[in-house]
């Protein structure tokens, strides 16, 4: 494990290999002079773009002879200080998806967030990665090769595990050249997807978003797709890594519901290169892979970027205004039959965003919403008020416009209240952040809409009785999920996980079945619920009541010059 001193003690060197891709296990071994006795190792609890810890220590499963662990994610190595020291370890990669590291016959591909210790005291040191690939196989990252090889660069640790990497034989690759920089578009698993359509809809989302933000701060971006089973995406400095839906994309055509998530997706986490990689709270600099950081800003973070995202879409002519208002629609009538946004102020989900995860969280249905849809909403509605306090003038790209100069483009993080600080410079808002962002007020939609000439209405969803809680059959038994906080199954005190036996007499294993009951039960007060729960029959008295659910409804009124000079729609060509 220790030899004379061969290595630049200003650089980390990893080398990454595997033996058997069935095995799923990835070898590591990292070389370093030690910065001090017994110098320690190690590995994030969590990644940058995802607020929750994930114990990716769970994944080493061995690692080098005397080496021995100090905590739940770190390692101590016997070395004297200045002594050169390999360490070695074998990491388990069975899962593909965005933010996480996969290997089979087939491919390498790995996010260093969740692969590559850092070795304590040499964080800011320059690093490198030797990548031991099949003969034959291509590397696609943002790192910069050093030579003709295999070995890339980094600027130092935080840049290294920020650069998704793909390693395969067959990949498809689309290049081209918008606004001073390289674009590629990097395609894996993509067998019977038309790209090339792709091309030219993200040429036009890079040349909007550099021209919103006065050019781009890369001079090479990479998207890094896998087309797969789910849509997810991870943003990254100069690339990206987006899981696609094969199902959506096949056959797929402009206009098409997965033609359009394709773009919405890209358009996400290509407006990440500003807001989130270099806008950043500075509570995250430099981020603390080892714990929570919690920060009331998620939601400028991911919902400003949902905003935005878009936005660009209908901006640079990819989307219609009706497009564009059908997608506000869906998301404003999500935030709505949401119980917690009643309790929950926008600026709380974000601070508690690390506690999220459903798994892990009593009553998650009705205790949570997502800061990406409530700040996407509370961010359109922000753009409003701006255009409207002023004439016209001003909007909230002028605020975007205050943090990108003064905080993005000169690495400084943004304290806790600089977007209410920048909004105030550019408009007076009154109490909005007080109301919308700190406060549970109801969201002014109809208000603000009314502004750019969309109206806007609430019904509700419908006038039969309904059981307020959401099931799902599983091996001919109807179990409950969720139940929904003011409907009748909550008033009648069942619970998550209660089988729904039968309704007046009416056997209830299915979906249908219940529907069609509780139908047959209209225009009466109650009805007969029998349930199993814990393994005992109950009987209990639903009371028959409509669902509490909202329908909205968005609809474009007339002509607009404001909700032009809003949306900026355009037509390529």
């Amino acid at each position: 494990m220790r030899g004379p001193t061969r290595y630049d003690p200003r650089m980390v060197h990893y080398l990454l290999s595997w033996g058997d891709p069935n095995e799923r296990l990835y070898d590591v071994a990292i070389t370093f002079v030690a910065p001090a006795d017994d110098p320690r190792l190690v590995l994030p609890a969590w990644r940058p773009g995802r607020y929750l810890i994930q114990n990716f220590a769970a994944n080493v499963r061995e690692w080098s002879a005397g080496a021995w662990k100090d905590g739940k994610s770190s390692w101590r190595v016997p070395a004297r200080a200045g002594e050169e020291v390999t360490f070695r370890y074998r990491y388990y990669a069975g899962v593909l998806d965005a933010g996480s590291s996969f290997l089979d016959a087939e491919e390498a591909y790995f996010n260093g967030s969740n692969l590559f210790m850092m070795v304590e005291g040499l964080r800011e040191d320059e690093h490198r990665l030797t990548i031991a690939a099949p003969a034959g196989w291509r590397i696609e990252t943002q790192l910069v090769r050093d030579g003709e090889g295999t070995t890339f660069r980094a600027r130092g640790y935080d840049h290294l595990i920020d650069s998704p990497t793909i390693c395969a034989e067959r990949m498809t690759r689309h290049t081209f050249l918008e606004s001073g920089a390289t674009i590629h578009l990097i395609f894996r698993g993509d067998e019977g997807i038309d790209t090339e359509q792709y091309i030219e809809p993200v040429r036009a989302m890079v040349r909007y978003q550099a021209e919103l933000f006065g050019g781009l701060p890369f001079r090479e971006y990479r998207f890094l797709y896998h087309v797969g089973a789910m849509w997810h995406g991870v943003e990254h400095e100069d690339s990206s890594s987006i899981m696609l839906e094969r199902s959506a994309l096949l056959g797929a055509k402009p206009g098409d519901d997965g033609y359009d998530h394709m773009l919405s997706i890209t358009s996400h986490e290509l407006f990440h290169v500003w807001n989130v990689k270099r806008i950043l709270p500075a509570r995250f600099l430099p981020y603390d892979y080892s714990t929570e950081t919690p920060t009331r800003l998620l939601w400028v973070m991911e919902g400003m970027t949902s905003y935005y995202g878009e936005l660009t879409l209908v901006r640079s002519g990819l989307w219609s205004e009706e497009r564009y208002v059908a997608h506000l629609r869906k998301e404003i009538e999500t935030l709505e039959n949401l119980p917690a946004r009643r309790h929950l102020s926008l600026a709380q989900a974000s601070f508690d965003g690390w506690l999220s995860e459903p798994s892990r969280m009593h009553d998650h249905s009705n205790a949570w919403y997502s800061f990406y849809n409530k700040g996407q909403l509370v961010a359109m509605l922000l753009d409003l008020t701006i255009r409207r306090v002023s004439g016209g003038t001003k909007s909230l790209d002028d605020v975007l416009g205050i943090l990108w100069s003064e905080y993005g483009a000169r690495g400084v993080g943004l304290e806790e209240d600089a977007l209410e600080r920048a909004v105030a410079r550019v408009a007076d808002v009154g109490d909005f952040f007080a109301r919308y962002v700190d406060g549970t007020d109801d969201l002014p939609y109809a208000e603000l809409l009314r502004t750019v000439g969309v109206a806007f209405d609430s019904r509700a969803h419908s006038p039969a009785p309904a059981l307020g809680a959401k099931v799902k059959a599983i091996d001919g038994a109807l179990l409950v999920q969720n139940v929904t906080r003011g409907g009748a199954a909550m008033d009648a005190s069942v619970l998550p996980g209660d089988e729904l036996v039968a309704l007046d007499g009416t056997r209830t294993n299915t979906a249908s079945a219940l529907a069609s009951a509780l139908d047959g039960a209209a225009g009466r007060e109650s009805a007969e619920l029998l349930i199993a729960r814990w393994g005992v029959m109950k009987t209990l008295s639903l009371p028959l009541k409509a669902d509490p659910r909202v329908t909205i409804e968005l609809k474009i009124a007339g002509e607009s010059d404001v909700r032009r000079a809003w949306l900026g729609e355009r037509r390529e060509g």
